[in-house]
């Protein structure tokens, strides 16, 4: 049984097998995009510890599981260190005048009682 085609048949084999490595390329190119993207929010967001999500984010792509905590932990936000306002400032200081206080009213009492 002959059918129409048949002449294309090598021609044919050629394209199939160039379609299967493009799409291989494909699937390799979006795993490394997937890989890569708590990472790249990370970075983004400039969160303090972007290299780690980014290395969580790696290693989670065969088991997922960590590739999922790299996407929270990307979007988690941190407050920067020191971020204090004027008026949380001085009740601060308040408070740490009257402990001073306190502390140097009980070493007095300490130091009378003791003679």
């Amino acid at each position: 049984m002959e059918y129409q085609f048949e002449g294309l048949g090598p021609t044919l084999s050629v394209v199939t097998l160039l379609f299967l490595f493009a799409a291989v390329i494909v699937v390799v190119a979006v795993a490394v995009g997937i890989a890569a993207l708590p990472g790249q929010i990370a970075k983004r967001r400039n969160h303090p510890q972007a290299a780690a999500v980014n290395i969580c984010g790696w290693f989670g792509l065969p088991t997922g599981v960590l590739w999922v905590v790299a996407l929270v932990w990307a979007y988690y936000r941190f407050e920067p260190l020191g971020t204090v306002s004027a008026a949380d400032q001085e009740s601060l200081a308040k408070q740490l005048r009257e402990l001073e206080k306190s502390v140097a009213s009980l070493e007095s009492g300490l130091a009378g009682a003791s003679r």
